[in-house]
């Protein structure tokens, strides 16, 4: 029991050793430029970023209307009507005759050329304009931010990708290693055979043994086969590129990792989604005030080809007035306008509760994904503490496996035991160190995750990258 504990206190001695090995870097060198790849590459992330993109030309559109708005007009027309207008009778001093005892007729026609410059600008609308830019560009920011979050996701697949055909090659280390123990056996076996001292089923014993490491092997490679499909789909490089990648796996070191939510990137993406719903809110209110603006007009217009007939006049019979040319060369006006929607059947009031809603679910998405965030990242530490320790049983029960094989090697070569108990060391060989090696691999995982939750693994990943 005392060399037990012996050897547990020198593995973790190791593995400190290990953790301080890496400290100089949170991810291995050759895994950054794969991750940069992946991040420039992914699809989401180019959405994101489009998206905020678009909200930028949306903001540089409002803020627009702060600026004059300058209109030309321009037309032309034919205008034909008939006139009908009725007056009352009146009578000629001497004579008696009635005038205007009946409606007169008259025909109007006229073509008419107009052009003009039109400009108008907000004065006042109630903040409209400056909250609605206070909103857009929080929107930007929350859309940034996100875009972040899923960067630091791209990273984790890119990393625990990786991290599986690293895994793959330690499983073809040892296949490759227990074969050859085998074929050694085998080869024993066979000299048995041949001189009498062991029988065929021994033979058959160790064949099906091989036989089931190839199988494993075939296994293994169509996994990789997948693995790499998938990189190469996530970082755009080629299959011959990613093959040049390798490292040891190792665990990974977190130090001084924050203790809250605050650096992560979803949260500030809701903290910025609820600023952008308080100046929406604020915005509609402004729907209360009075829009106060400035105007100026310069019209020109030529009405040409004019002509008016009235027939049937009293005394005087038809009439006829024509004209070439009538024209305002230029009309200009300048003010100050004033628009006040009084009642719109509530539409105000309306838009005004809805944005206080939206604010209010808002503020209620945020208080509880923190909570929750807060509750991920104590649960993340546990989930590190926890693989930490796994992987240092995982390294003892290694070596214990390892001494086992070899004692069972040297007893089934005395003839101590049988083969079934050497083929169960060399299985129990395999099995052991293929945990370690997922414990590993759930170490590395566990310290992804906490650093995910607290906002912190690109930072991790990057801070020596750039140095």
């Amino acid at each position: 029991m005392k060399n037990l504990n012996k050897s547990f206190l020198v593995g973790i001695f190791l593995l400190s050793a290990v953790f301080q090995s890496h400290a100089q870097s949170f991810v291995e060198e050759v895994l950054k430029k794969p991750i940069q790849q992946a991040i420039t590459e992914n699809a989401e992330v180019q959405i994101q970023q489009k998206e905020s993109d678009g909200t930028q030309l949306e903001k540089e559109a409002v803020k627009g209307k702060n600026l004059p708005q300058v209109s030309l007009i321009g037309g032309y027309g034919y205008l034909y009507s008939q006139l009908s207008p009725e007056f009352p009778t009146h009578y000629l001093p001497i004579t008696g005759t009635p005038i205007f005892e009946d409606a007169l007729v008259s025909n109007f026609q006229t073509q008419v050329l107009m052009g003009g410059v039109s400009a108008r600008q907000i004065i006042f609308a109630g903040g409209q304009v400056n909250k609605g830019i206070k909103a857009l560009e929080e929107k930007q920011k929350a859309e940034s931010f996100l875009a972040e979050a899923g960067k630091e996701e791209v990273a984790k697949e890119v990393v625990l990708t990786f991290d599986q055909l690293m895994l793959l090659n330690e499983v073809d280390k040892l296949l490759e290693d227990s074969e050859k123990r085998l074929n050694k056996e085998h080869q024993k076996v066979l000299k048995a055979i041949e001189n009498g001292l062991a029988i065929p089923y021994d033979r058959d014993k160790l064949k099906l043994a091989i036989l089931e490491l190839e199988e494993k092997r075939v296994e293994a490679e169509g996994n990789r086969e997948v693995l790499y499909a998938k990189l190469t789909y996530l970082t755009r490089m080629s299959k011959s590129e990613l093959e040049g990648i390798m490292y040891e796996l190792q665990p990974f070191l977190v130090k001084n990792s924050a203790e809250n939510p605050e650096n992560r990137a979803e949260l500030k993406a809701l903290e910025s989604g609820k600023k952008a719903k308080e100046y929406a809110y604020k915005k509609e209110k402004g729907l209360d005030f009075p829009t106060v603006f400035a105007f100026g007009n310069l019209t020109y217009l030529d009405a040409f080809n004019s002509s008016l007939k009235f027939r049937d006049v009293p005394v005087a019979g038809d009439v006829k007035a024509r004209a070439d040319h009538i024209r305002l060369e230029p009309a200009a006006a300048v003010g100050i306008g004033l628009k006040w929607d009084i009642f719109k059947g509530g539409e105000n009031r309306k838009k005004i509760k809805k944005a206080e809603i939206e604010l209010e679910i808002s503020e209620t998405k945020l208080k509880d994904t923190q909570e929750k965030l807060e509750l991920l990242i104590h649960k993340n530490k546990v989930d590190l503490q926890t693989a930490d320790k796994k992987v240092l049983v995982a390294e003892q029960q290694v070596k214990i496996a390892k001494n086992n094989l070899n004692l069972a090697s040297k007893q089934y070569a005395s003839g101590i035991v049988d083969l079934t108990e050497r083929l169960a060391s060399e299985n129990e060989f395999y099995k052991v160190n293929l945990n370690y090696y997922n414990q590993i691999l759930n170490q590395r995982n566990a310290a992804i995750e906490l650093l995910l939750g607290t906002g912190e693994l690109l930072d991790k990943i990057y801070e020596d990258y750039e140095n």
